[in-house]
C-alpha cells in the first residue's frame, strides 16, 4: 500500500502461482527400534512422534554397545610405575617393596595383554604392554639396588668388626670396587 496525492491506493494482485500437487505424502519409513529410547506404542504407525522434551534422537552413528573394560592392563601398568617411581624417590631403600609392585606389575599386564589376545576387549593394548615393559625394567633395578644395599650393609659390618678400612681384605674389596665400577 502506498499514497499518492489523490489518496490511498493499493498495488494491484500478484498473478496466481502454479496449483499445488494434491498427491499423497510419500510413506514413512518402518519404525526402527532404537536403544536408549522405550518401544513405540501399540498402534503406532510410523507416524512422527516428538521424542520427550530436551532430547533429541541421536544419531544412527552415535550409539555404540559397550566394550568390556580391561582393568588389569590398568593395574599393571599403575604397579609397575610405582615400583620404578618408589626407587627413583627413596634412591633404592625401597627396593624390597618395588620387587612386589614390578611382580604385580607385570603379572597383571600379562593378564591385560591376554585379554586382549582372546578378543575379550579391545581396551588398553597399548597400556597392557608399557606395563609389561615398564614391570620388567623395574623389576630389574629393584634387583640391582636390593643388591647394592645387602653389599654395602655387608661391606659396613665387615669394616666396623676389624676396626677400620684397613682389615677388609684386599681381595674383597677389589672385587667390590669392578662390581661397583670402580
Amino acid at each position: 500500500m502506498w499514497e499518492g496525492e489523490e489518496g490511498t491506493r493499493f498495488l494491484p494482485p500478484e498473478p496466481a502461482g502454479p496449483e499445488p500437487e494434491t498427491s499423497p505424502p510419500p510413506a514413512p519409513p518402518p519404525p526402527q527400534q532404537t536403544y536408549g529410547y522405550p518401544p513405540p506404542p501399540p498402534g503406532y504407525h510410523g507416524q512422527y512422534q516428538a521424542p520427550p522434551p530436551g532430547w533429541g534422537h541421536p544419531p544412527q552413528w552415535a550409539w555404540q554397545p559397550p566394550v568390556p573394560d580391561n582393568g588389569q592392563a590398568v593395574a599393571g601398568f599403575v604397579f609397575s610405575i610405582v615400583a620404578v617411581g618408589l626407587l627413583v624417590v627413596s634412591v633404592g631403600l625401597s627396593s624390597i617393596i618395588s620387587v612386589g609392585c614390578a611382580i604385580t606389575g607385570i603379572v597383571c599386564s600379562r593378564n591385560g595383554k591376554r585379554k586382549v589376545e582372546r578378543g575379550e576387549t579391545p581396551k588398553h593394548k597399548g597400556l597392557a604392554q608399557a606395563g609389561y615393559i615398564v614391570g620388567w625394567v623395574g623389576l630389574a633395578l629393584s634387583i640391582l639396588c636390593t643388591a647394592g644395599w645387602i653389599l654395602a650393609i655387608v661391606l659396613g659390618a665387615l669394616d666396623e668388626s676389624s676396626g677400620g678400612g684397613s682389615g677388609t681384605p684386599a681381595h674383597l674389596r677389589s672385587a667390590v670396587a669392578l662390581a661397583v665400577g670402580g
